[in-house]
């Protein structure tokens, strides 16, 4: 195969038996092999619930509730940090100690649940930069490369996030059982060699919640560059 180190190569294998026409099934193969380095990793476990680790903080207002960690449906047990939904206007962050960032593109991941109210309630995630205003991670000029915002939130109910795009809605699974899915987002150009904040931010209205086990949670956040090694013959 040519093509650039980390690029995508797509194969297409073609299937037939005979006269019988099965069709195509296409694979995606990332050229070389991943390397990173870690410049911050956070799993909520080295702490007893609901305390938050060192570092971290949590404000609250109206009718929301402040983050807690939490031990219900971690995705590396024991613990995750949770937010529940409210039907009351509020709103809710999450917000990580200083982080000094290497140079270099720094991608963001981690592991997330939402069962909030569709449309109505939800979760952003923000970012400040040197201590400046925080701001929407794309606005600032964060790119999602898997588990992006699933919707705008509706301004007619008082959401504090109305008219932006959020998470909202289910992540997957039931109502019952929500299930995790991993969000990688690019840090900003500007976070390159810089020190900054991240921020999940709930923000609910005057309306229902969502049914089931609802609510936010976090885990397993990993800050890393990410690159690929190859070798040429």
């Amino acid at each position: 195969a040519s093509g650039s180190c980390g690029g995508t190569l797509t194969a297409t294998i073609h299937f037939q038996d005979g006269s019988t026409d099965l069709g195509d099934v296409i694979y995606t193969f990332i050229m070389g092999v991943a390397e990173t380095n870690t410049a911050f990793s956070q799993n909520f476990d080295g702490v007893s619930v609901p305390t938050l680790p060192a570092g971290w903080t949590t404000t609250a207002s109206g009718g929301e509730l402040p983050w807690v960690t939490s031990t219900a449906n971690s995705s590396s047990p024991p613990n995750d940090a949770y937010v529940p939904d409210t039907a009351a206007i509020g709103e809710t962050e999450l917000v990580t100690p200083s982080i000094s960032i290497p140079t270099g593109t720094q991608r963001l991941t981690f592991r997330q649940v939402h069962n909030m109210e569709n449309g109505f309630d939800g979760a952003v995630l923000e970012i400040s930069i040197n201590s400046g205003p925080f701001q929407d991670i794309i606005t600032a000029g964060g790119v999602f490369i898997v588990g992006g915002y699933d919707d705008p939130i509706s301004s007619a109910f008082g959401n504090p996030l109305g008219g932006r795009l959020a998470w909202t809605g289910l992540s997957g699974g039931s109502v019952s059982n929500p299930a995790y899915i991993t969000t990688k987002v690019d840090l900003p150009p500007a976070a390159a060699g810089q020190s900054i904040q991240l921020k999940w931010r709930a923000g609910t209205d005057s309306t229902g919640v969502a049914t089931g086990s609802n609510g936010v949670r976090i885990d397993d956040i990993v800050i890393a560059d990410a690159f690929f090694v190859c070798c040429g013959l």
